[in-house]
């Protein structure tokens, strides 16, 4: 997992989900922008986050308001990609279900 979160955030968000896996952060988004996958939050959701408290910027280290595109990966052990989904939907998300199906269909 990736996140484009400061370390305490993340670690925050793994207690919290009990996450048995680690999340690699991606400072400045460079991870997702190596593969296209930065988008820039327009005026109103800004105005959105803002209301909710949320300060992007404080939160990723980084100025711009900017988030990487909801995306999944799925690559083996002998490191071949067998899977990818992306969506410059932010609101569509890869379902849980979904992934665990690939992962399984490749052990």
């Amino acid at each position: 997992m990736f996140s484009p979160e400061n370390a305490s955030l993340s670690a925050g968000l793994a207690g919290k989900h009990k996450l048995g896996f680690p999340i690699v952060q991606d400072t400045g988004l460079a991870i997702a922008r190596a593969f296209g996958l930065v988008f820039e939050l327009p005026t109103d959701l800004i105005g959105a986050y803002a209301s909710f408290g949320i300060d992007l910027p404080k939160n990723t280290g980084h100025a711009a308001w900017e988030l990487p595109v909801p995306s999944r990966f799925v690559i083996d052990k002998a490191g071949i990609v067998r899977s990818v989904e992306a969506d410059p939907d932010y609101t569509v998300r890869p379902e849980p279900d979904a992934t665990l199906a690939i992962v399984r269909s490749i052990t």
